[in-house]
């Protein structure tokens, strides 16, 4: 079954997006006159039909999917009437209020990391925008492509509600709870002269003098200090290292307090505190009562709360750059605005107003079913279609914007010189270099489920881009979309963008939320007919299914000559992600079918029944796709009477449901040794 899709009758636990500890549901009769742990106090990001986002005030889960909480964000449940609580349902966005929960504790750190600069309602349409278009298997806990800092080992979607104290003591620390930092500095210990000492030296090396006369030696101490306020503690005890006059010089007690204030900025090591770095204090007194706390072996209440405020510190950065960039960029996706429709597998109807487009071929990421909530994929409801040149006789640069969303890179946008799709002004932004008398010919793209993570260009005379984006991550499929010439010297780049709203019947209601990723790309040649002709596009010019770069492919893409693949059941449309994996299991030649002793098919009672497939030789084992399923059928190829596989048939029929778990048959047809080809 698909993941989350028959949950209504099991409510799954919540779990925060911004930590990943649970949001705990307490069974209490009454509403508490104390305040609950800080795991039970959860506000939302929430929506209601017909208006905008906002940030509720702190509730309680008052069962696994439902938050009872104020709408007003600065009341909570204490301080609220009884009357001023309302129902908001967590992960289920057909409901009138939905949204997603978070912890308060964790709202806070997010808010001291954006520095209490942008407005909440800002924060809020950003919050869910990210969290909108990101899968949740189980409608649990959003797949972020982490392991929320090792919290994800304690979460259990459909099980029995897990108690705080079956979590291990950090994450039942809450994380706003650190002392003050004042009580931080009179925690710093005396500083050791002794260990100040520079270190005893064995060689007699003049090279490292040398160089430290020729480079540092030359600097006063206020350049010298200077240039080490770019380092961190562990950069600068390295630096140490290599001189004893180095050594000498960089005395820990003699750097300036600037050092030490830098080691709380943004970026460093301790910046999980979000000190006001305009306020005077001692700041080396500071970092070191932080760091002795950190480092004593005996886990204290403040110790934990720390180490699991640096652990979610650490999760917040990729959301709060989104959310950062989303405050000042555009809400619509660069490009002209298209439609498309896969009428059947390689069969693309793309249109632009009343004219339709001829496609070369089109790649996207997987569409879910589900059209208001994902267990697994992305949303492709927009597309944009931009001209581009073919060639670039001066050259010139182009521009790939990229969006990190969790631990995962996205491209998000493509321009160059007047064409552009998709976004810009996100998180991250590569420019490729294209040589003088560039003439383009491919682009090959790297996809997962979610969207497109990678992606470089061929020119002409066997130049390639670097890749920009992911591209080695897990659950990835790769293609080459050739690019189309044409008499104009321009071809078009097609693609589809998730969307971020919850109702697209209108397209104001659209424009109202920003998305991030593209997840479907495609190439278009420069040729255009009446949206109305009778000879559509792809019946003139159907794609041919039997080229391997018809398909998107896991692992490695096959590279023999004249490839053809055939006998595909292509009326069945089924998902538009359906990678290919390219299984070649003989090896050069037929070398290693020899040494083949069995073959194990490695299947899933969620959406893919085929995983992986695991092949066994006496000297190597060889696995494709994901061989981690403890569900495996197993073919030995020699069986115990001399028996050997001519052919493994499968069934592509629709799966017969035995206690809710789909069943697929798999027929061995063995034969013996000594019978003969004829039969």
């Amino acid at each position: 079954m698909d993941p989350g899709l028959d949950d209504d009758l099991f409510p799954a636990n919540k779990y925060c997006p911004l930590c990943g500890v649970v949001l705990l549901c307490e069974e209490l009769e009454d509403d508490p006159e104390t305040r609950r742990p800080w795991y039970a106090e959860v506000r939302g990001v929430a929506k209601e039909n017909f208006s905008d986002i906002f940030m509720t005030g702190v509730g309680f889960m008052s069962a696994r999917e439902t938050l009872c909480a104020p709408l007003d964000e600065e009341l909570d449940y204490l301080t609220a009437d009884e009357e001023a609580l309302y129902d908001v349902d967590l992960l289920q966005a057909e409901s009138e209020r939905h949204g997603f929960g978070l912890h308060d504790s964790c709202w806070m750190l997010l808010q001291d990391r954006l520095w209490h600069t942008i407005d909440s309602d800002k924060i809020a349409h950003s919050l869910y925008n990210q969290f909108y278009c990101t899968p949740c298997p189980y409608r649990s806990s959003l797949s972020f492509g982490h392991d929320y800092g090792g919290a994800k080992r304690w979460q259990r979607a459909l099980d029995d509600m897990g108690m705080p104290e079956d979590m291990p003591p950090l994450l039942q620390t809450d994380p706003y709870a650190i002392p003050l930092l004042e009580k931080l500095e009179e925690n710093a210990p005396d500083v050791d002269g002794r260990r100040e000492s520079p270190p005893a030296y064995n060689t007699t090396s003049t090279d490292i003098n040398t160089g430290y006369r020729n480079s540092f030696g030359r600097l006063s101490s206020e350049l010298l200090y200077e240039v080490v306020s770019y380092l961190s503690v562990p950069e600068l005890l390295d630096l140490r290292c290599t001189s004893q006059e180095l050594s000498q010089r960089l005395v820990f007690s003699s750097l300036p307090q600037s050092f030490w204030k830098s080691q709380f900025a943004r970026g460093s090591s301790m910046d999980f505190l979000f000190p006001d770095l305009e306020q005077s204090r001692d700041w080396f007194r500071l970092y070191r009562g932080t760091l002795s706390i950190l480092q004593a072996k005996d886990q204290s209440p403040e110790q934990l709360s720390l180490l699991n405020r640096k652990r979610i510190r650490e999760l917040l950065e990729p959301i709060a750059s989104v959310v950062e960039a989303d405050s000042g960029r555009s809400k619509e996706p660069r490009g002209r605005r298209a439609n498309c429709m896969e009428l059947r597998p390689g069969q693309w109807f793309v249109s632009e107003g009343l004219n339709q487009w001829r496609a070369e071929n089109i790649y996207t990421g997987y569409l879910t079913l589900e059209t208001e909530y994902l267990p697994h994929g992305c949303h492709v409801p927009r597309y944009r279609i931009g001209a581009f040149p073919q060639s670039m006789p001066r050259g010139g640069e182009m521009k790939i914007s990229t969006v990190q969303l969790g631990a995962r890179v996205f491209i998000s946008g493509i321009s160059l010189q007047e064409g552009a799709v998709g976004y810009g002004g996100l998180t991250g932004l590569v420019t490729i270099k294209v040589p003088p008398r560039a003439t383009f010919n491919q682009i090959e793209v790297a996809f997962c489920p979610e969207g497109l993570r990678g992606i470089r260009f061929h020119f002409g005379g066997n130049t390639t881009s670097d890749w920009v984006g992911d591209t080695l991550d897990k659950d990835m499929s790769y293609g080459v979309l050739r690019i189309p010439h044409s008499p104009c010297g321009k071809y078009h780049i097609f693609a589809g963008t998730d969307v971020s709203t919850s109702s697209t019947t209108t397209d104001s209601m659209t424009n109202a939320c920003k998305a991030h990723k593209i997840t479907a790309i495609g190439t278009i040649h420069n040729e255009s007919r009446e949206e109305r002709s009778s000879k559509p596009f792809w019946l003139d010019y159907p794609l041919d299914l039997t080229l391997p770069d018809s398909y998107l492919w896991q692992s490695e893409r096959p590279s023999y000559d004249n490839l053809r693949i055939y006998q595909f059941p292509t009326e069945n449309l089924g998902t538009p992600y359906r990678p290919l994996m390219n299984i070649d299991f003989g090896g050069p030649n037929g070398e290693w079918l020899d040494s083949l002793l069995s073959m194990e098919v490695h299947v899933s009672s969620e959406f893919s029944p085929i995983l992986g497939m695991t092949f066994n030789y006496s000297d190597k084992t060889l696995r494709f796709g994901e061989c981690t399923s403890d569900k495996k059928l197993t073919f030995s190829i020699d069986g115990p009477g001399g028996e050997r596989i001519t052919d493994v048939v499968g069934s592509h029929h629709k799966p017969e449901p035995r206690n809710g778990v789909p069943a697929w048959r798999s027929i061995r047809r063995l034969r013996q040794p000594n019978d003969s080809l004829s039969k």
